[in-house]
């Protein structure tokens, strides 16, 4: 919070998780990686058990950190169901970073299903919702025709709702997916947007344009 009070929000995420700009930040997380080498068994049973949403939702952080970020997809998507909006919004982050790894000859993008991330569009919370479209737009980013295909057919509505939201910010991730089931090019799509003519790509996307 001190960091963002002071406007440091940078992060670099091609690791496969977080490391902040803001260096107190950035301390903590780099332990993240050495609790998560040690203690994995107990991290996943913490996730999967604990009594204690406040523990859980750590533990689902933590294990974002991971060195084998494949291992730890399926106790992630698995807490996407949990009670705990915190849990659950800790869980969606770890995974939504996962996306935005950037693949090299010894990394590759860890395989995560969207089809979870789907249902949520349509949760009753906003944190469901916007940690949702985040890893989504993530995920879409390779324009795979059957994702596209399937967001078309299950999530038009609440994408569409929620690229009309006033909080621009947080309405861009549906815009972007939007623009990509139109066809358009993201360069195209953030053009739009910029000239206040997010409409056109939202009906785009309705007409299946």
């Amino acid at each position: 919070m001190r960091a963002v009070e002071q406007g440091d929000t940078a992060e670099h995420r091609s690791e496969g998780h977080s490391f902040f700009h803001d260096p107190a930040t950035r301390a903590i997380q780099e332990r993240f990686v050495e609790f998560a080498k040690r203690d994995l068994p107990q991290l996943r049973l913490v996730l999967r058990s604990s009594s204690d949403a406040s523990q859980r939702t750590l533990a689902a952080q933590v294990l974002g950190y991971a060195v084998d970020k494949q291992a730890v997809v399926e106790n992630l998507v698995h807490a996407m169901s949990d009670p705990s909006e915190a849990v659950r919004n800790n869980a969606m982050r770890a995974l939504l970073v996962f996306a935005d790894t950037a693949p090299s000859a010894s990394r590759t993008i860890p395989r995560i299903p969207s089809e979870p991330f789907i249902e949520l569009l349509s949760s009753l919370v906003w944190s469901d919702r916007n940690k949702a479209s985040g890893a989504l737009m993530a995920l879409s980013a390779s324009r795979d025709p059957d994702l596209l295909a399937r967001l078309r057919k299950d999530a038009l509505t609440p994408l569409v709702e929620m690229a009309r939201w006033n909080s621009a910010g947080h309405a861009l991730s549906a815009f972007i997916i939007l623009g990509r089931i139109a066809g358009y090019s993201d360069d195209a799509a953030r053009d739009l947007w910029d000239h206040g003519k997010r409409e056109d790509v939202i009906e785009a996307a309705i007409k299946g344009q």
